[in-house]
């Protein structure tokens, strides 16, 4: 049979189908290219609008910086505790000058940052921009305001014939409100910025950085601007009031005058002294080992023997500062100690030169490699200023009364404990004074007593509960003002003196600003407890002085006529030594009598072949001075600066409340959840909270 194939079946509509299909997904694309491109035509205009908002919000922040750093007047609108509002629903332009649409700008500013004085201050600026439907974008910075601290040399006026020169150095920064002036071949060399607001002329080494003529001033701080400074003193119990007035020469009752001035009245005067020793003994200085004490001249005697002056060439052998401040005095005991002594070494003849009747023997005490003079009061000095009476021995002794008083505690009825500092300390609350009859070899006055002077007691409620035996006698206990917390809880860093001059010298531990309205005497090294170059931010003083800030012509800092052949003696330390920051309101930062005292033997030197009567000006710190002023003029003269930058001046920290240049710098930049910044009471609980306060 033959074969036959089957029919293939018909498939009506799959054409249909498909095509349906076809367009179904074709129309489905389409669809979502419409929503895809809506959908990011959407996103792009809300990213447009974002950053108009951002747009506006960091312009009214750089314009709240320019208004800042060019208005002073607004700066002082600026409250402590609160917030100012600058801007308040504000439009604002692009740079084309054209609206920027459907945002608006409120701006707050307020002081934010530093509640203790001593860390830069913040000027936060606070902006937020918003439409119709609310707040959209808020942006925040912090300015960290600029501290006079930071520069190592800066004056507001230059006069005309100063200038700079070969051999010194600033290492830090530098600015004039007038011009700046450099001299000689190859001049000074300068390793930071040099600016003046008029121009920078002379030779110098600029280390590669170009200086700046026609720079901005630098408004200059004023007394009314330090306003807040005593009341700060006053709540730490560092409030002081010097002792001042003149009044008759003191004499010792035998007719030796002891005031320290040979004519005229004798003025009285207040020094300040830094200490730092172990207060807890724990083996470390903390800040609240750092302390200040205070010694007030009593009436009759000058100012000369707090600084230690040595007058006259030569000096007269008979000088009370001369016999008792600097080691003429030399009794028979004394010559027999010192021939135990390993530095220096004494022979026996060397010590039979010793004769405070001769000015050979004068001559041969100074000449020792440790002689030096001492400010009144120095516990340095008991053997001149422990005076007691024939049966009344040690510390508290009374002002003797039965004729003429003994010297180092030395009473024919005082035990070998109490003599010579003994078991006591060689610390002298009320020191008194006379001219010691250098025959008698129980060190016996020649006449009777006379109040030298007094240390003034703390406050009960600051005083140490007690001191470490090992560390420091308990006598001096009541005696010491404490500079920080924990034992003095109130303290705020700053130490005032209502008037001048006061005299300045010690060891530092802390962070403190010491202000004086009136004139600082520099009258012997005043440092840190550690080197500041190595030791980053352990310690900053700043030391503000109304009027003038010296460094006295003393005999600690500059070399004096003893003997008749012209042989000059420094009776303290080559160099002067300073850690700190100085700033002379009304005057000058410098150095008493700049031009005398020429130095010839032994010969002092300011790197090399520069020859001076002092030698350096070793200062780590800076300079802020109404007018600049000479330290030196030609060899042999003066001290000549060699200043090291301290590196906390490269931080934010300064000294306690040091004032400000009135300057903003950027400091860091945020983006604020606009949810937490709606309303007037979110905005002052943001601003407590960057000053460190909760509630609104």
């Amino acid at each position: 049979m033959p074969f036959s194939p089957r029919r293939a079946r018909d498939r009506r509509g799959s054409a249909l189908l498909l095509v349906l299909t076809l367009t179904l997904g074709f129309a489905a694309l389409a669809m979502a290219a419409i929503y895809l491109t809506s959908s990011g035509g959407i996103l792009l205009r809300l990213h447009e609008r974002e950053r108009d908002f951002r747009y506006a919000a960091e312009q009214a922040l750089q314009q709240a910086k320019s208004r800042l750093n060019r208005d002073t007047a607004f700066q002082r609108t600026i409250p402590e505790t609160a917030y100012v509002q600058l801007d308040t629903g504000r439009a604002l332009t692009d740079a084309a000058g054209l609206a920027i649409p459907r945002s608006r700008v409120n701006t707050y500013i307020g002081l934010t940052g530093d509640t203790v004085g001593r860390f830069g201050q913040f000027v936060t600026v606070v902006s937020t921009a918003y439409d119709a439907g609310g707040t959209r974008h808020v942006r925040r910075l912090d300015l960290a305001a600029e501290s006079f601290s930071r520069f190592a040399m800066f004056t507001n006026t230059w006069p005309g014939g100063l200038a700079y020169g070969t051999g010194e150095f600033i290492r830090g920064r530098a600015h004039s409100n007038a011009g700046w002036a450099s001299t000689g071949s190859p001049g000074p060399t300068y390793f930071d910025t040099v600016s003046a607001v008029g121009s920078v002329t002379g030779t110098a080494t600029y280390s590669g950085i170009t200086p700046i003529s026609g720079a901005r001033a630098i408004p200059f701080p004023t007394v009314t601007k330090l306003a807040a400074l005593p009341g700060y003193a006053t709540q730490g119990n560092l409030n002081f009031t010097p002792v001042s007035g003149s009044s008759a020469r003191a004499t010792d009752g035998a007719g030796a005058n002891v005031s320290g001035i040979t004519s005229g009245n004798a003025t009285r005067g207040t020094r300040a002294e830094f200490v730092t020793f172990d207060a807890s003994n724990d083996g470390s200085l903390g800040e609240d080992d750092g302390f200040v004490r205070v010694f007030d001249l009593a009436a009759g005697m000058d100012t000369t023997r707090l600084r230690a002056d040595l007058t006259g060439t030569p000096v007269a052998l008979n000088d009370a500062i001369l016999q008792n401040q600097c080691g003429a005095m030399k009794q028979a005991w004394v010559k027999s100690r010192i021939q135990t002594s390993t530095y220096p070494t004494v022979t026996v003849a060397q010590s039979n030169t010793f004769d405070a009747n001769t000015r050979a023997g004068v001559v041969a005490i100074a000449s020792l490699p440790t002689a030096r003079c001492y400010p009144a009061g120095s516990p340095y000095l008991l053997l001149t200023e422990r005076l007691v009476d024939a049966t009344n021995c040690g510390l508290t002794a009374p002002n003797p009364s039965n004729g003429a008083p003994y010297s180092w505690a030395a009473g024919p009825l005082c035990s070998v404990d109490t003599r010579y500092g003994g078991q006591d300390t060689t610390f002298t609350p009320n020191p008194r004074t006379c001219m010691v009859v250098v025959s008698n070899a129980n060190g016996r006055c020649g006449g009777t007593a006379v109040a030298l002077g007094t240390w003034r007691q703390a406050p009960s409620a600051i005083q140490l509960d007690s001191v470490p035996a090992a560390t420091r006698q308990d006598a001096e206990r009541t005696y010491l003002f404490p500079l920080a917390k924990p034992t003095n809880l109130a303290s705020k860093g700053v130490v005032h003196f209502t008037a001048g001059p006061i005299f300045v010298s010690g060891v530092l531990r802390g962070f403190v600003t010491l202000y004086v309205l009136g004139r600082v005497g520099l009258i012997d090294d005043l440092t840190y407890d550690q080197n500041p170059v190595t030791s980053v931010c352990r310690n900053f003083l700043g030391i503000i002085g109304r009027d003038n800030i010296m460094i006295t012509d003393n005999s600690m800092n500059r070399p004096k006529s003893i003997a008749t052949t012209g042989v000059e003696h420094l009776m303290g330390t080559p160099h002067y030594t300073l850690h700190a920051i100085t700033m002379s309101l009304t005057g000058t930062v410098g150095v008493e009598n700049y031009a005398g005292n020429a130095q010839t033997s032994p010969s002092i030197t300011c790197g090399a072949g520069n020859t001076t009567s002092g030698g350096c000006i070793n200062q780590t710190g800076g300079v802020i001075e109404q007018v600049i002023s000479a330290t030196y003029a030609g060899s042999g003269t003066g001290l000549r600066e060699n200043r090291t930058v301290d590196p906390c001046q490269k931080t934010n920290r300064r000294p306690p409340f040091f004032p400000q240049t009135g300057r903003f710098l950027d400091n860091k930049y945020y983006e604020l959840d606009p949810v937490n910044i709606e309303t007037p009471a979110q905005i002052r609980a943001l601003f407590n909270s960057l000053r460190g306060r909760s509630g609104l």
